[in-house]
């Protein structure tokens, strides 16, 4: 090591001598990091200063909680403050939606439900305090339509033999074919049915765990759910080979498809519409009429933009406009089996069950489990 070099690494070490150039790059890092502070403190501050603070000061007092109320219906949306907290100005909400702006001594007002959403819809209430505070409250609101369904008129245009031996759980008609699913443990099947000529062409028995319940056919497929064990198949529509399972956490009813999507029923008063793709749920209907839920829907049909549902244990099928979820129209057929077909049934169990659209003659086929007959029936 030279000479020179020993007196610099000398120099570094003594205290209290500090290189010129070390010096002003120590002050310059220095300098940086004393303004990156600052200017980091200045954005917080400005970001804390623009950031509401949120406080618990507003509570809606009108209507009650899970009121039920109509479409069209005036009500009284009413709310209270703390004191401690004067109140600027308010926005009213109705399912998230602004519909009013209230001035700092207004309290309450009169709003009208609009046509829209069944079930629960929510009412809520943001309002803004000096200091920049802000409270808000939501409240659940059901809602049903104000107007009864349309009652449907029908003629019987055709009959057709049915297997009493099916306790049928869903039908559709398919490239001039009838396709049905039928339950029971040990009994479960899938059919297709040669309408015209009453012959059975294929039948597939599920496992005897499976329940069978609804059908449709989607993209080309057979869809078929299952009553208690959360499973669903997948067929070939010609071999009948089972290509897939799926699987969904409530009970399986009724299914059918709007083309795009799935949508099931579990026997409440829900509709669920599910992802043909990965059977997530991307939506549920609440399904209303004018007296409140309509529970127990079970087998489903599309037909013209409307959810067909039967109504288990009745003699109804109800049509859903699938967007708000109210019952638009009903049909009823209690008198449609001859009587002297109806005596030899249970009828506490074999009750009508499957809807099946036949768009190119503009009429629906209509039976049920262990029915002797099948209907085609035009609706007016």
């Amino acid at each position: 090591m030279n000479r020179t070099r020993k007196t610099i690494i000398k120099a570094k070490m003594i205290p209290g001598i500090l290189s010129p150039l070390l010096l002003c790059a120590t002050l310059l890092n220095a300098c940086n990091w004393t303004s990156a502070r600052k200017e980091t403190r200045t954005t917080t501050t400005a970001r804390d200063e623009n950031t509401p603070k949120l406080v618990k000061s507003v509570q809606l007092i009108a209507p009650a909680r899970h009121d039920t109320c109509r479409f069209n219906q005036q009500i009284n949306i009413a709310y209270a403050n703390n004191k401690r907290y004067p109140v600027d100005s308010a926005i009213l909400l109705y399912n998230n939606r602004p519909v009013a702006t209230l001035d700092s001594a207004t309290r309450q007002l009169t709003f009208k439900i609009p046509p829209g959403k069944c079930g629960e819809n929510t009412i809520k209430i943001i309002a803004y305090h000096p200091g920049n505070r802000q409270g808000s409250a939501t409240l659940p609101l059901i809602v049903k339509p104000d107007t009864p369904p349309r009652r449907l008129a029908f003629e019987i245009v055709n009959t057709y033999p049915h297997d009493p031996a099916a306790s049928t759980q869903g039908l559709v008609y398919h490239d001039g074919h009838l396709y049905e699913g039928t339950g029971i443990l040990g009994e479960s099947t899938l059919r297709k049915i040669d309408l015209d000529n009453n012959k059975l062409l294929h039948m597939y028995s599920l496992a005897s765990k499976y329940f069978g319940e609804g059908i449709t056919i989607h993209g080309g497929k057979i869809y078929q759910i299952t009553w208690t064990s959360r499973e669903g198949f997948i067929y070939d529509p010609v071999t009948f080979r089972q290509e897939a399972t799926f699987r969904y956490p409530t009970q399986g009813w009724g299914i059918t498809t709007d083309g795009n999507r799935l949508i099931m029923s579990d026997g409440t008063h829900q509709l669920f519409i599910l992802s043909p793709a990965t059977f997530s749920r991307l939506a549920t209907v609440e399904v209303y009429d004018h007296h409140g839920p309509v529970h127990s829907l079970n087998e489903l049909e599309w037909i013209d933009g409307h959810v067909w549902a039967n109504v288990w244990l009745t003699d109804k099928i109800v049509i859903i406009d699938p967007a708000t979820g109210a019952v638009t129209a009903e049909l009823y057929l209690p008198n449609i089996l001859d009587p002297a077909q109806k005596i030899k049934l249970n009828m506490k169990e074999d009750v009508l069950n499957g809807i099946a659209n036949l768009p190119h003659r503009g009429t629906i086929l209509v039976t049920g489990k262990h029915w002797p007959t099948l209907f085609e029936l035009k609706t007016k």
